[in-house]
């Protein structure tokens, strides 16, 4: 199969589902995952796909955003350790404001020892899957995203403005080799923003998938951060 017949083939079956990993489509085409990474990354340099975490969408699906469904289930060991070594800077007593990443709500299970911890959040699954009854919980209310089972909106960053918080522990899609920090979702965006204002001390979660990759709306630079928490060699290191 030549490579027009491959890119056209992955195109007609992501038609069919809203993403695919690199192995999913080289089962389904009976090629190899390298020719695949190749296939993808020529398909993305037309603008007609977007890889995310191990996988690939149409460019056009939901505006680029990954469904947290997906981006939970993608590297998903990485983001275990990140979440605990992210979980061993937070000090009893701490107001903590964490986004709605699912590698962040990971976090939650390395809290249980914690005191006096208060955790403002627009991250609905957050307040599910807390199990310490020391942490206060405070929702930021607002639009309701069925992707990310978060809230977002104008709503969601007024409530955020009358706290200030020790803390924020945030991700996002990507960060580029410049250290611009990125997202596909316009809404979570804006509510980082306002996050990262209010947080006296700022770390992001990053697993090496999402090193060299940009997306339409800019958050920040990896200067304004107190420390990334990251799982591989960033190319300013």
């Amino acid at each position: 199969m030549i490579p027009y017949e491959r890119r056209e083939r992955i195109l007609e079956y992501l038609e069919k589902k809203p993403s695919a990993t690199v192995r999913e489509l080289a089962g389904e085409l009976f090629i190899s995952e390298a020719s695949v990474r190749r296939d993808i990354a020529a398909l993305e340099q037309e603008g007609l796909v977007i890889r995310h975490y191990g996988g690939v969408m149409l460019s056009g699906n939901r505006n680029g955003v990954v469904p947290v469904s997906l981006r939970d289930a993608e590297h998903s060991a990485a983001k275990e350790d990140l979440a605990r070594r992210a979980a061993a800077l937070i000090r009893d007593g701490d107001t903590v404001m964490m986004d709605a990443s699912s590698t962040v709500r990971r976090m939650l299970r390395y809290l249980n020892d914690r005191r006096d911890l208060t955790i403002i959040t627009n991250n609905l699954q957050v307040f599910s899957e807390c199990r310490n009854p020391s942490i206060r919980l405070y929702s930021t209310g607002g639009l309701y995203s069925t992707e990310n089972h978060a809230l977002v909106g104008w709503e969601a960053e007024k409530t955020l403005m009358d706290f200030s918080a020790d803390a924020v522990f945030f991700s996002s899609q990507g960060i580029s080799e410049e250290g611009e920090i990125t997202d596909a979702s316009e809404a979570e965006t804006a509510l980082r923003r306002v996050m990262l204002s209010r947080s006296t001390r700022k770390y992001f979660l990053c697993d090496s998938s999402k090193i060299g990759v940009r997306r339409l709306f800019t958050l920040c630079h990896k200067d304004d951060l107190t420390a990334i928490i990251g799982d591989g060699p960033f190319p300013w290191e």
